[in-house]
């Protein structure tokens, strides 16, 4: 089957499962949330599903086409340039009246919308499908907008259960728990944890790590398979069963046990390294 191919894309709903083979049974490798573009690579077979590239990681993988909009049908290029605001709650429900009426489509943090003038307590918004709603307006941010203080959003965050290749707060995985938290402060990072070590530098002796490094664990050799985000005083956040705080003290009693002995540095984001394309496989990362 032959199936014409737009160059881009812009995700249409809440969260779109990228898998390493198109079928539903493959490994989920990541998630694609609304409102992301992605670059189009080709289709299978049967047209149903694309290989794409998102535009944020690099991270490659087969989606079903019934989530994305082709970027170059004109509502959805025109949609990605007036898509100037974000969610900065984990989560909103669009209604199609404001506070009142159906669901229209779930949204989460760092999703990106086009929001009309406030009307009261609620802010109508238009996704890139063309679909349009209301959620409150405090769940919305500018990028201009301070966001929420990094101890603020991974309070709002604790409990959010670890899903492998996940981006969103119905779950997480270690990497993408770190990729999307920092997103919102404007900080792009690759998708895995071996990726994301790769693209931040080893803090040297006597350089003591400062809230927005991270941590990562594994074996002293190979890569790693674990990674979390510091705090600061040797506290660390990070999705292992759950989104948590832990600490590297041992004699603490937040100390993640299991990860004693395999803590492989701290290294600090170096936002001048440009992302990467992943590979077509993922390393498996500790849950």
């Amino acid at each position: 089957m032959t199936v014409r191919l737009p160059p881009r894309a812009v995700v249409s709903i809440a969260a779109a499962d990228l898998r390493r083979r198109p079928a539903h049974a493959a490994e989920l490798r990541s998630q694609l949330l609304l409102g992301e573009g992605v670059g189009v690579l080709e289709a299978s077979r049967d047209g149903l599903w694309w290989l794409v590239e998102n535009e944020s990681d690099g991270y490659r993988g087969w989606v079903r086409t019934w989530g994305l909009v082709g970027a170059s049908a004109p509502r959805a290029t025109s949609w990605r340039r007036k898509a100037a605001s974000r969610l900065c709650v984990p989560y909103a429900q669009v209604r199609v009246g404001p506070g009142r009426g159906a669901g229209v489509s779930p949204l989460f943090l760092n999703t990106r919308v086009i929001a009309g003038r406030r009307r009261g307590r609620y802010r109508p918004v238009e996704l890139p499908d063309g679909r349009r709603g209301w959620v409150e307006s405090a769940s919305l941010a500018l990028d201009s907008e301070r966001p929420a203080s990094l101890v603020d959003r991974i309070r709002s965050l604790l409990g959010v259960p670890y899903l492998w290749g996940g981006r969103t707060p119905l779950g997480y995985d270690c990497s993408g728990f770190t990729q999307q938290v920092l997103a919102e402060r404007g900080i792009r990072i690759p998708r895995d944890a071996r990726q994301q070590e790769r693209a931040t530098r080893l803090l040297v002796h006597g350089e003591i790590p400062i809230e927005g490094d991270l941590v990562f664990f594994g074996p002293s050799r190979g890569v790693a398979g674990h990674v979390g985000i510091g705090l600061g005083g040797g506290y660390y956040a990070h999705c292992r069963g759950h989104v948590r705080i832990s600490s590297i003290d041992t004699d603490n009693q937040l100390c993640d046990r299991e990860l004693t002995g395999s803590i492989r540095g701290w290294r600090r984001i170096d936002v001048a390294r440009p992302i990467r394309a992943a590979s077509s496989r993922r390393h498996r990362e500790s849950a």
